[in-house]
């Protein structure tokens, strides 16, 4: 009797270790521009920035640079941006950007966007794409 308690409690213990290990690979985890903004500007640390772009702030540059200003509502940001730009990526769209504060400007080479369930083709149609309907 006193085995099996054991081998279940050891069970248990195992499922649980796994879980939290799973979980904290998979989480991202990155910085408002309002903690951020306590951070070290002139650092060359690399760090993970989220917040949402304001609107009408989005500047293409040369040689595919994008600049834009992103703010969490209390503290907007400049970011340089040097990569790939998501299709989704908009005004007043959240994102979390992966880079370096040189000079109080936020450098960024990989932008992940953050969006709801709901899309709007160019059309004016809307799709609920949790529910896969109109």
């Amino acid at each position: 009797m006193k085995k099996n308690i054991v081998l279940i409690l050891l069970g248990i213990v195992i499922i649980v270790f796994a879980s939290i290990r799973i979980a904290s690979t998979n989480t991202i985890y990155y910085y408002t521009t309002t903690e951020a903004d306590y951070f070290s500007k002139t650092s060359d640390e690399r760090i993970k920035l989220g917040g949402f772009v304001v609107s009408d702030s989005v500047k293409k540059g040369e040689l595919g640079v994008t600049e834009f200003l992103i703010t969490d509502g209390n503290v907007i940001m400049t970011i340089i941006f040097d990569g790939f730009i998501p299709e989704l990526f908009q005004d007043d769209m959240g994102v979390i950007l992966d880079g370096y504060f040189e000079n109080g400007i936020f450098y960024s080479d990989d932008m992940l966007v953050k969006h709801d369930n709901q899309y709007v083709s160019d059309d004016g149609e809307v799709y609920d794409v949790e529910n896969y309907k109109k």
